[in-house]
């Protein structure tokens, strides 16, 4: 078959934003073809179209009503010459998880609708000062508990290549967003695959860095330990643009070891599916993996004892939860301050409520149940780790997910993105196409910690050997 298309396409006549990457936008800027107000303009436009109206993505939670504000402000600095920041003028916006100050940050929950927090996250504040636009604020699956996008606040989010299935989660709006041309990119949260799903699903470009290697101040917590905020984007282009604006100089002095064209990679067998849809995936991936070992990539096996038990096993989301969720709402101002309070409200989504009234129930008294959660995951990291340094591997690969998308309202499995969550590792969901059936297809890249330039550095290898087959 075809693959699917776009469901947001471009806007009748001239659609000045549309599938243009943040190089190609700030060229124009520079030339003076654009303005960041046009910029903020022709999403808004776009938004208007396709997010409500037209296929109903429903990926937009808010807009941010000073964003042309701060396009005007960044014009004028443009005009004075005022020292410009590697985003000037570039809309960007963020999971409704991430604090922006002004603007509510309700995680998607309706007993968190008139949360407005006083101070711009981490995240914010950083691509502020390189002179991003907030354009606004896109939905997420109910309290980041889920992969499939629903909440009480928002409703179901559609997938942006097929609007009766869902788009993947938590950060599935910020995915659908990307893909639709609704903003240059966007910045999305993951806990255990909260990132690398939807962009596998929206086939956009997904980084979970390193754990700890990214502050998470101002982010609605899910887990305090596997927390991380990461970067979205249509393009190698612009993902790497976006990180770069994140983590400063110190994500420009990764290790440049190995040339682009002979990294070491590892494919994960564990990890690929069995399943008709699974195997589908997985064949689609390996046949990925044998253009880039064509181009040069050191392609081998590797097996680990790697199931979905054992990654379970290592997940202390269910153990920090509710305490961390308290913590965020004790000094919020809101008629909740607590998941206890949440549940009895009977606020949650009817599809997130059965998760949520199990991690509310679940007690740890002495503590050390997560600690063994703990140690069951520094080992399977240590075991990844062990597995990489004998085969003298750079890298591991994988799908991000293991099957299709699912139609809405049904349950989503088959993900991937635990084991980069347990074991701190950074990972990277590089888009890669469809199936012959029309399965959007992400493969995941896996690296030492504090790797992330590596895996960029190695993502544009393969994509542009991708490029050239296809």
């Amino acid at each position: 078959m075809n693959a699917p298309r776009l469901l947001a396409g471009p806007l009748p006549g001239v659609d000045p934003v549309f599938g243009r990457g943040i190089a190609e936008l700030r060229a124009a800027m520079a030339a003076g073809r654009l303005s960041a107000m046009d910029l903020v303009r022709g999403y808004l436009a776009r938004i208007a179209a396709h997010d409500q109206a037209g296929p109903a993505l429903n990926a937009v939670l808010a807009l941010n009503g000073e964003a042309l504000a701060e396009a005007a402000a960044r014009d004028a600095e443009r005009q004075r010459g005022a020292a410009l920041g590697p985003l000037h003028g570039i809309p960007i916006l963020f999971k409704d998880n991430i604090d922006t100050a002004g603007m509510p940050t309700t995680a998607g929950s309706l007993a968190l609708a008139g949360r407005r927090p006083q101070r711009d996250a981490d995240v914010v504040r950083r691509l502020r000062e390189a002179g991003a636009v907030v354009l606004g604020k896109t939905t997420l699956h109910e309290l980041a508990c889920g992969v499939t996008n629903v909440s009480s606040l928002s409703g179901r989010t559609r997938n942006a290549y097929d609007a009766a299935r869902v788009p993947g989660g938590s950060s599935g709006g910020s995915a659908v967003a990307v893909a639709s041309s609704f903003a240059a990119a966007a910045i999305g949260t993951d806990t255990s695959g909260s990132i690398r799903i939807p962009a596998a699903f929206n086939q956009v470009w997904g980084l979970r860095p390193t754990a700890g290697r990214y502050s998470t101040a101002g982010v609605v917590p899910l887990s305090p330990t596997l927390d991380t905020v990461g970067p979205m984007a249509r393009s190698h282009g612009d993902i790497e643009a976006l990180w770069s604006a994140m983590a400063g100089p110190d994500g420009l002095q990764e290790s440049q070891r190995g040339a682009d064209g002979d990294r070491r990679v590892g494919t994960l067998d564990a990890l690929f599916g069995a399943g008709p849809a699974e195997q589908e995936v997985s064949g689609h991936v390996r046949a990925a993996l044998a253009r880039w070992q064509a181009d040069g990539a050191q392609v081998q096996s590797v097996a680990l004892p790697l199931d979905d038990t054992r990654l379970t096993a290592a997940n202390v989301t269910g153990y920090e939860f509710r305490d961390a969720l308290a913590l965020c709402l004790r000094d919020a101002g809101l008629p909740v301050r607590s998941l206890t309070d949440i549940l009895d409200g009977a606020y949650p989504h009817p599809e997130v409520a059965p998760l949520l009234r199990e991690r509310d129930a679940l007690r740890d008294p002495d503590g050390n149940a997560r600690l063994a959660v703990l140690a069951r995951a520094q080992a399977l990291r240590a075991d990844v780790l062990e597995a990489m340094a004998r085969s003298q591997l750079d890298l591991l690969a994988y799908p991000s997910v293991r099957g299709a998308p699912v139609l809405l309202g049904e349950p989503q499995r088959g993900g991937n993105g635990l084991l980069a969550a347990v074991t701190g590792l950074p990972a990277l969901s590089v888009p890669i196409g469809f199936t012959e059936s029309g399965i959007p297809v992400g493969l995941e890249l896996l690296g030492p910690a504090g790797s992330e330039r590596l895996l960029l550095q190695a993502a544009r290898r393969f994509d542009a050997c991708r490029a050239v087959a296809a």
